[in-house]
Order: C-alpha cells, then structure tokens, then sequence
C-alpha cells in the first residue's frame, strides 16, 4: 500500500526534470505528438483520472495514484509485439486479456509493436481501452510515431484507462513504479521513417532527472532488452550472441532498478534472468531481481531458440514484498 503526498513529491523534483509547462492534457498531447521520447514537460493543472476505482493525478509527465490498497502486492500483465491483428492474435490476445482478469492482473503492459497498419493499431487500442484495465502502453521499433499519436489522441477521451508510455514517463502506481524508455536504441532496426529511437543521452537522463516516488519499486519498461550475458539470457539472437542495449544495462545498475519488462527478441520470448542479466529465473520462483522477456503475443509462428515454435505468448509478472515471479502462457496452434 502506498499514499502519494503530492506536494512532497513535488518539492522533492529538480528543477532540470521541467520542460515546457502545458495548460491543460489535450495540449500536451498536441504539442508532443511527434516527439518520443517524450520530453518532461508538465500541466499547469493537475488531471484527476479514475481507472477501476482507484484515483490517480496526472501533472504531465508523471502520474501517480492519490491511495493504494491494503497491500505490497502487484501483478501486471505484459503483452510484447502484437503486430499485426490476424483472427489468430486477436484469439490470442482476448485469451491473454481473460487470462489478467482471472489472475486479478492489475496493471497491463503493452510493450511495444503494438501493430505497423494504421487499421491494426485501431483494433489494438480498442481491444485494450474496452479492457478497462489500467494499460500502459509503449513504442518499439517498428510503429511509426506519428501514426501512433493520431490514433492514440483519436481513443485518448473514450479509454482513459489507455495510459502513453511516450509522454507518461513515470508511472506511480499502488506497489510498483514503472519508468518508460520507449522505442529502441539501435537505428538500423528501427523501421519507420517517422519511427522512436531513444539515445544514450535518453537512458542517462532518466536516473538523473526521474525521482523514485518511495519505498515502491521501480519496474524499468522497454519494448528491448539490456545487454545480456550468455546463451540463457534475454537478448539471444539464434546465433547465440546477445544484441541487448549497454547503456540500458548500466542504467539498470547505476539507478539499482530491480525489475523490467522487455521483449523485441521474440526467440528468447518467455524467458527471465537475474541482476547479472546472465543467471535464469525458473516461473514462479521468487526473487528480488527479474528482468523478463514477455515475447510476443502474435498468432503468427516464430522460431524459438530451443527449437520450438511459438503460436504467440503473454505472461504475468507478480511483485509481492519485494520479490518478484513470473508465469508464462504459451498458445497453442490455430487452424
């Protein structure tokens, strides 16, 4: 349980973390809807938003829940590269969403790839604004920024439960803080013209601009990996090299950031591993740090790196008292 003092909070911020002030959130979204990552600007005035009967503010940049429940426990629901919105990933991903409800998922995290078309984007958005769940949802590689903004701004009033990772950088929620580092680090691989690459700058800047909100945790929330170690890391290509980001990794390290939400190396999808991002963690074995790979909920089969075939993925990650496990569900083949 968590009760955010918001003007405590407030006076605890550096001043270097403002941008630009914003009069109200539709302007906000106006002026940065090219940007990503998005800039820390602020709004002049507070919005109140209600997701599942829980109360948050959002001041820009940041949002953070006015009180938590009688717990230290969250589970959060992570989606990784829906892509495309066949009839198979659509099964997929209503399964996933039954499958959070059931476990009593509190926060969803879409994580990037969430469609390249235009009219898949609108499915997928409205897939999860109906959800209802409190969803955040990231850039990877492949959306085109500009893309994404329309049609996120188009949803923004109907689904307020659809909270933008590439605006909304830090996410005080009840048990948990998430940090958002959207799109991706390597420019080759980013595939739209108008398409999010994040620098190193970027991973510098949020240790040293973003303030832990308190004793929660801080789940680190990007569409890639960090650079792993070995070949039972979370970044193996089926080379067995690891392709993960360096500077996410000292980041990890340098801010002692204990969890985080990846994906992007759908061969290595299902996986999780230690602090020395070298060291496996087994489902549902508990520990005080877990960096996953939640793979990809596409129906669309993949090679896997040992040698199966993946029909899509979603898993649960579950932060309770300091530690943290995982489950994975895998889907089976559709004719």
């Amino acid at each position: 349980m968590r009760t955010v003092h918001v003007l405590a909070i407030f006076l605890s911020l550096p001043s270097m973390a403002f941008g630009a002030t914003h009069p109200d959130w539709p302007s906000y979204m106006r002026a940065n809807r090219y940007k990503c990552p998005g800039p820390l600007d602020t709004l002049a005035k507070a919005r109140a938003l209600d997701i599942q009967g829980k109360s948050y503010r959002l001041s820009g940049y940041r949002m953070e829940i006015s009180e938590g429940d009688n717990d230290n426990r969250i589970a959060i629901g992570v989606l990784g590269s829906i892509k495309s919105v066949s009839d198979n990933t659509q099964q997929n991903l209503d399964e996933a969403l039954s499958w959070f409800r059931s476990e009593g998922v509190e926060w969803v995290v879409a994580n990037g790839d969430l469609a390249i078309e235009e009219d898949d984007l609108e499915r997928v958005l409205d897939t999860l604004g109906r959800n209802g769940a409190p969803t955040l949802l990231t850039l990877g590689n492949r959306e085109s920024r500009s893309v994404f903004s329309r049609v996120y701004r188009s949803r923004a009033k109907q689904f307020p439960n659809l909270i933008n990772g590439t605006w909304v950088r830090q996410v005080v929620a009840d048990d948990v803080e998430f940090w958002t580092l959207p799109g991706y680090y390597a420019k080759d691989f980013v595939y739209q013209g108008a398409g999010c690459r994040y620098t190193d700058d970027d991973v510098r800047g949020l240790d040293r601009e973003l303030v832990p909100a308190g004793s929660s945790p801080v789940v680190l929330v990007s569409h890639g990996p960090p650079r792993g170690r070995g070949p039972r890391s979370i970044d193996v290509v089926t080379d067995d090299s690891n392709v993960g980001d360096k500077a996410m990794t000292s980041l990890l390290v340098r801010a002692k950031i204990p969890f985080g939400l990846f994906g992007h190396i759908l061969e290595s999808g299902g996986r999780a591993v230690e602090r020395d991002l070298a060291t496996p963690v087994e489902p549902e074995s508990p520990s005080p740090t877990l960096y996953v790979n939640a793979g990809s909920v596409s129906g669309d089969p993949w090679g896997m790196n040992d040698g199966s075939i993946s029909h899509g993925m979603a898993m649960i990650v579950v932060i309770d008292e300091g530690k943290a496990t995982y489950r994975v569900k895998r889907f089976e083949r559709r004719l």
